[in-house]
């Protein structure tokens, strides 16, 4: 897969039982500041930003069966062409879907396995 699909890191999700006192901690002990809060069907969602690091707290109240990070999303310029990129591969990849209405702009998004079991989400944010 081509360097110039990749446009950078988009965030790290992180399962919490408590999404409140995570935003709370990042932003007193590390300087974070809320970034965004939604829902992914039924899911609450919440960011901060620092630095240029996005992390999602995601309230599922558990933690992710391999620990507490529950996915690495990369930032993608075109989702369509490195999904086909990933299969040409053979990598499986399902089509992306689309949020219109989460984050200000909407994005479309993908989800899928690393060599390690590791979730993986392609994001590509709407202009």
């Amino acid at each position: 897969m081509a360097n110039f699909l990749f446009k950078g890191l988009a965030h790290v999700g992180v399962m919490t039982d408590d999404a409140e006192k995570s935003v709370k901690w990042y932003c007193e002990n590390l300087g974070f500041r809320p970034w965004y809060a939604g829902k992914m069907g039924p899911m609450p969602l919440t960011f901060v930003e620092g630095g240029g690091l996005v992390i999602e707290f995601i309230s599922a109240g558990k933690a992710a069966p391999g620990g507490p990070v529950a996915h690495i999303a990369l930032e993608v310029l075109n989702i369509e062409e490195a999904v086909k990129a990933l299969r040409e591969k053979g990598v499986e990849v399902p089509p992306p879907g689309t949020a219109p209405d989460f984050f200000p702009t909407g994005m479309k998004n993908v989800f899928f396995t690393g060599p390690n079991g590791e979730t993986l989400e392609f994001v590509e944010y709407a202009k």
